[in-house]
């Protein structure tokens, strides 16, 4: 379900009340907890969306190959999207023919650092999670999770001890679980279940009778 709320701010503010500070009013401020806020927000985002398979997240690609072949075993090699926060899979692949490399390629003319998928399949249809910079687009699971994490991570700049980070992360990773929990039942199996004898036999009575 999308997130209320909708801003960066309102985010970073959930982060500010786990921490006991004052609201922040615009990330432009100059003070500690913005600060940290700006240094933080988006190394916390990715990770979290990294870190599960999120629905809203989910997004497809057939990349367009490039024309250097991979120096590896794998030799086709698939510059990914810039969102691309992680592979989740291929369409009808192995997990084993296919991989995750960095590498500079050249686009028009320019060198432009990039992930590249590399890949014996010649026409990959890529499941990937990209990065969803809105919150507004955020599930509402993932922004409270966010909140924690976010909170653990600037703890230390806002004045908090060790410990209060480490129990704010122990929060955030519980969150983590029970709403990639919640999720994933909200997302179809990636392959369909295999077939019982016993729907087969009522599909082929299905047949006979028609």
């Amino acid at each position: 379900m999308v997130a209320l709320g909708g801003s960066e701010e309102y985010a970073a503010n959930l982060a500010m009340g786990h921490l006991g500070q004052r609201e922040i009013a615009t990330l432009s401020d100059n003070n500690t907890r913005t600060r940290a806020v700006r240094q933080f927000f988006a190394i916390a985002r990715d990770a979290t969306l990294r870190l599960k398979w999120w629905n809203f997240a989910t997004a497809w690609v057939t990349p367009a190959a490039d024309a250097t072949a991979s120096n590896g075993t794998l030799k086709i090699r698939f510059p990914l999207p810039a969102d691309c926060i992680r592979v989740r899979f291929i369409e009808g692949a192995d997990d084993d023919s296919w991989a995750i490399e960095s590498a500079t390629l050249t686009v028009g003319g320019v060198p432009v650092e990039a992930s590249i998928l590399v890949t014996s399949i010649t026409n990959p249809n890529v499941c990937y999670t990209r990065r969803v910079e809105s919150p507004r687009l955020w599930d509402v699971l993932f922004l409270e999770q966010f909140g924690y994490e976010l909170a653990a991570c600037c703890a230390r700049k806002c004045g908090k001890s060790a410990a209060y980070a480490s129990n704010l992360r122990a929060i955030a990773s519980e969150k983590l679980r029970i709403a990639g929990g919640i999720d994933s039942k909200e997302k179809a199996r990636e392959t369909p279940r295999p077939e019982t004898s016993w729907a087969s036999a009522r599909r082929g009575r299905s047949r006979f009778y028609r």
